[in-house]
């Protein structure tokens, strides 16, 4: 499907979808002037000193973008990208990047230099676009497996260094970097407060504008009449994600069943207006969720990578330092309670944080255990390794961001946050089950001596909670062991590689077979079943 020829470059190639993968392959669509885009692109690149664009190849899909990789006439190489149509906010997105990488490079981050972009398609290409730099180094993916000790070493120190910088920038509100020209005058914030830091003269054409965080512009979020910033009040920034969950809920919920099979333990029509008086009770205690000195360490407006994985990392192949940090879409500058905590590439690959700060070692057993248990045993020590390195470089390099993660309560707070900014789904578990610890750990929270908490569940309505909690985690383990074992790695919107998509459909059928099998003709259960089947089709509005 829109596959073949030059439509290759518009269309998404790189999997395939078990479910509603029309809709799926049209959201990621994107037709374009490809002649005009080379003509654009080569004006942007140096001033068009490296000649004519002779190649645009397609290099990557991911999550919201396709990545090209263009040649140009003396060799010189850059990449251009291109968002999906389900890529928001319009506008926003493409332009905090931009501005995000230009701000980046002012504090010396190695983040690819920006050419040029386009944040509308009134333009000849007809489409946003980004024209960057190609990132120097290689692939950390690519050279995972193979590094050294050394080079883990400096793997880590060079990233919490990296991280060091941001801690140390007085931003002066939550929300994203836009270029002035980007923004109204109406949505534009200071990118600093008082202390302006080690900036050079190019920031001053940027400001913090509207958070591009697609949680506030997604699905008909986009449509709401909210305030989506910047704030200069951390406990506003707050407020606001349940304050834009109420009224998406208001508007747009709809009594909803669960999916299988979820909806055979809590049967029924759930109704949104739990959901919302579930809302207000965070709107209750959001107010203690930050000490109320809005000097505090954790109210401190930070900037971090959105999604710090391997694939966005590149290193030098000699060194193992950090080379380059890619994909910027959607940065914003939130407080520190929320951008504190391990990245993916960094993070605790056991169950339970270390006790003792102990350098990690291969078992005793090493040497006798199978080729299998030996590839296990190898990627837990160097995940363990990198955890025991990042944890380290913070206490040497980054103290600011060692404190917060060392608060008891850091990552209840940000579980809290987290479930409050969900769409409504039908879903009553997880948000309730996060204000039941908070109310618990009340007596913890910033300025709360001496004030009562304005918010209370019975002891007779915490037992049975947490009795029907076990229970939904248990569906909840059901489901991804459906997911990564019974179809061998799916995504929650049914992505799977093209080389196993078709054993993924056998699969997919073999396991609804067997759970028909053990319905054993009950009606009931078929119909559960087959309303709430989590693998799909379903008409979207």
């Amino acid at each position: 499907m829109w596959a073949s020829g030059k439509t290759g470059l518009f269309a998404y190639t790189s999997g395939r979808f078990l479910f509603n993968e029309h809709a799926r392959l049209r959201e990621r669509y994107v037709e374009f002037d490809v002649d005009a885009f080379k003509r654009l692109a080569a004006n942007h690149i140096d001033s068009g000193c490296h000649g004519k664009v002779l190649d645009c190849t397609k290099l990557a899909e991911g999550g919201f973008n396709r990545v090209f990789l263009l040649d140009l006439e003396d060799g010189f190489q850059a990449i251009a990208k291109i968002p999906y149509p389900i890529a928001v906010p319009k506008h926003y997105a493409t332009a905090s990047e931009a501005a995000t990488l230009q701000f980046l490079h002012s504090r010396g981050v190695p983040a690819p230099k920006v050419y040029g972009y386009a944040s509308t398609d009134e333009n000849p290409a007809g489409t946003e676009y980004i024209i960057m730099e190609k990132a120097r180094g290689v692939g950390l993916e690519t050279r995972w497996l193979n590094m050294t000790k050394r080079e883990r070493h400096k793997l880590a120190s060079s990233f919490v260094d990296i991280e060091r910088k941001f801690f140390d920038i007085p931003f002066n509100s939550t929300g994203s970097i836009y270029f002035k020209s980007d923004v109204p005058a109406h949505l534009q914030a200071p990118l600093y407060g008082m202390d302006k830091g080690e900036g050079d003269d190019t920031d001053e054409e940027l400001c913090i504008g509207p958070i591009a965080d697609y949680m506030f512009w997604m699905g008909k979020r986009a449509g709401l009449d909210i305030y989506r910033g910047p704030w200069s009040n951390p406990k506003e920034y707050l407020e606001s994600i349940a304050q834009r969950e109420i009224q998406n809920t208001r508007k747009h919920g709809k009594p909803l069943e669960l999916d299988f099979p979820h909806n055979t333990v809590f049967p029924g029509k759930h109704d949104p207006e739990e959901y919302i008086k579930l809302l207000e009770k965070y709107l209750a205690i959001c107010p203690y969720l930050l000490p109320k000195e809005l000097s505090a360490p954790l109210s401190q407006p930070t900037l971090r990578h959105p999604d710090l994985n391997p694939n966005n990392i590149f290193v030098d192949p000699d060194s193992g330092a950090i080379s380059c940090i890619i994909d910027w879409q959607h940065t914003i500058i939130e407080p520190r309670l929320l951008a504190s905590g391990y990245p993916r590439a960094f993070e605790n690959p056991d169950s339970e944080i270390p006790a003792e700060l102990k350098e990690p070692l291969l078992p005793r057993n090493h040497e006798s255990l199978s080729s299998e248990e030996k590839i296990q045993a190898d990627e837990l020590y160097r995940r363990q390794l990198i955890f025991y390195y990042y944890r380290i470089f913070n206490g040497h390099l980054n103290k600011a961001h060692l404190e917060a993660m060392r608060d008891p309560l850091l990552l209840p707070r940000q579980h809290l946050v987290d479930r409050a900014g969900r769409e409504w789904t039908g879903n009553l578990m997880t948000l309730k089950g996060a204000l039941v610890r908070m109310v618990q750990y009340w007596n913890y929270l910033p300025d709360t001596q001496g004030v009562s908490c304005p918010i209370s569940f019975s002891d007779a309505e915490i037992q049975d909670f947490h009795e029907q909690e076990q229970t939904w985690f248990s569906l909840n383990t059901l489901v991804n062991q459906w997911r990564e074992e019974e179809l061998g790695g799916v995504g929650e919107d049914g992505w799977v590689s093209h080389e196993r998509y078709d054993e993924a459909v056998r699969k997919l059928a073999e396991l609804k077979g067997r759970l028909i099998e053990t319905a054993d003709g009950d009606v009931e259960d078929l119909e559960l079943l087959q309303r709430g089947w989590p693998f799909r089709e379903v008409g979207e509005e």
